[in-house]
């Protein structure tokens, strides 16, 4: 087993004896003279990448130790193969692949291997997108919806190279780099497993990275398109939340300090378990990742942890983010905001409004913020492994065309896919054949607009009609409109009944009057009768 830092001093390495002396002299397999330029464009465990003054189109990477007959077997059969040779590139569109071109020869024994040469400068790591300072150093480019662009990309590549009968073998944050449209080239190409076609020969790789490793690949079980899909699943989770790792936490019950790799091996996933999970505060809540994808990351996570063939295929993730893409929302109020269709309301805005960090924005709060990839599974475990870039950034993009074999790329025809853009969808279901054909047009750079089979619209999503104030809870009910109050007209002989009542009351008054004169005369009588 070899993990992502382990160096070549081990046994188990892929070669012996001593490398080269950086003042060696360096020829090409046909004889051609380089010479290594400045310093390496990139450092790893196996060899370090340099520029050839001679070849400013290629990159050398020079093993550190001699390779053996396996490995010198291994690129020979590389040299032989060409995995996405008939997808077409746009005219900026760097390779998709940093895969081997030549050999690079020392005293006329083989000390590494020529590819293309990619401007580190123009590239971004994955691992740089899924951090929020450096994103926010992307002149605000990589909102969600690059993100979202840049995992569909990552799945396109990952199925196509699947149904060619490749197998990355150590798919990382590390060994893959996006450009600024959201292009992705794979970084090292001499870690992938692949059988050769020439000598039917199988290749197999004991490189993984531990974050993104599977547990049967600490069994040393040969790296399988299972394996990929679960290290594609961790990535594209991480993708569509800025850096949330679906095995970030610390377990509720047992070891005080857990790392991602950890949790994997044991299973523990706030997304399958979140009841034995206590996880950072900043994480970002399941609800921005659209219900497909979220369904197919607790599939993978579980089910599918123990049981690889229970795992969605890499044409599963494409199909899902295809969709995603159809419907991605903007913000109307902050233009680095976008967000899934499934969302009623931006939940970046109500971060905020929580008083929460924002992953695109330089809003206050701590910087690394929800977007800053944890290196530990819990708040206070040590970093995981992770191995050195060995080649230099770069930037790619396809997707599968042609019939694909049960679980891998469904046919896709199209240009090349974008990031920040709508993708094209599958053209329709597989046809009955069984071989995958070949054809390819180019895909839209993920930044365009334009280039789409499936261009959504650019306008600007309709403002919604104002929400109604409510009335206070005391305030009379609204007046219809057109209408004006009126006065309940008085009921029919209301009038005259008030009228009789009058009288009555005089007729009585003056009885009463009478009867009291009445009684002051028989008094006044009987006075006058006694004197």
């Amino acid at each position: 087993m070899r993990t992502n830092d382990d160096s070549d001093d081990k046994s188990g390495g892929p070669g012996h004896g001593d490398g080269v002396d950086d003042t060696a002299e360096l020829t090409l397999g046909d004889g051609t003279p380089v010479t290594r330029e400045g310093q390496p464009l990139g450092e790893g465990g196996y060899g370090d990448v340099w520029a050839l003054r001679e070849r400013p189109d290629l990159a050398a990477k020079i093993y550190k130790r001699a390779p053996g007959e396996e490995q010198l077997r291994r690129l020979t059969a590389m040299l032989r193969a060409a995995p996405l040779a008939e997808e077409e590139l746009q005219p900026d569109q760097p390779p998709l692949l940093a895969w081997p071109t030549d050999l690079v020869e020392s005293g006329g024994r083989p000390v590494g291997y020529g590819m293309p040469r990619l401007e580190p400068s123009a590239q971004t790591p994955l691992k740089g997108l899924l951090q929020k300072q450096v994103r926010l150093r992307l002149d605000g480019a990589t909102d969600w919806k690059f993100l979202v662009g840049v995992a569909a990309n990552l799945a396109y590549m990952t199925a196509r190279l699947h149904v060619e009968g490749f197998v990355v073998g150590d798919l990382s944050s590390a060994n893959a780099v996006a450009d600024r449209s959201g292009y992705i080239t794979l970084l090292d190409c001499d870690s992938f497993a692949f059988r050769d076609a020439l000598t039917n020969e199988e290749f197999g790789s004991d490189a993984f990275t531990d974050d993104y490793a599977c547990p049967e690949r600490y069994d040393g079980t040969e790296p399988t398109r299972h394996s990929d899909d679960f290290a594609l699943a961790v990535l594209v989770y991480q993708l569509v939340t800025a850096g949330n790792h679906p095995f970030d936490g610390a377990p509720k019950y047992g070891a005080e300090e857990s790392t991602r790799k950890d949790n994997i091996l044991s299973g523990t996933s706030f997304l399958v378990h979140p009841d034995r999970v206590v996880v950072p505060a900043q994480l970002l809540s399941a609800e921005v990742v659209p219900p497909r994808v979220l369904r197919l990351a607790k599939a993978t996570f579980g089910p599918g942890l123990r049981e690889p063939a229970r795992r969605p295929s890499s044409a599963a993730w494409l199909a899902a983010l295809d969709d995603v893409r159809e419907d991605i929302t903007r913000c109307a109020r902050v233009p680095a905001h976008s967000y899934g269709g499934h969302l009623d309301a931006c939940p970046w805005c109500r971060r905020l409004a929580d008083g929460q960090t924002d992953p695109f924005t330089r809003s206050p709060g701590r910087v690394g913020g929800a977007g800053a990839a944890s290196a530990s599974a819990s708040a206070t475990a040590s970093a995981s492994m992770s191995r050195p870039m060995s080649s230099p950034a770069g930037r790619s993009r396809t997707a599968p065309s042609g019939t694909a074999p049960s679980g891998t790329a469904p046919p896709r025809t199209g240009s090349p896919r974008t990031a920040g853009a709508s993708s094209p969808a599958p053209s329709g279901p597989p046809p009955s054949s069984g071989a995958p054909s070949r054809t390819a047009t180019p895909r839209a750079s993920p930044t365009s607009t334009t280039a789409s089979t499936r261009p959504r619209p650019s306008a600007a999503p309709p403002t919604p009609p104002p929400t109604p104030t409510p009335p206070p809870a005391c305030a009379p009910p609204p007046q219809k409109p057109g209408r004006a109050p009126r006065t309940p007209p008085p009921k029919a002989g209301a009038g005259a009944a008030s009228g009789n009542d009058d009288l009555f009351v005089l007729a009585a008054a003056c009885g009463t009057l009478l009867v009291v004169l009445l009684v002051l005369g028989l008094i006044i009588w009987g006075i006058v009768a006694l004197v």
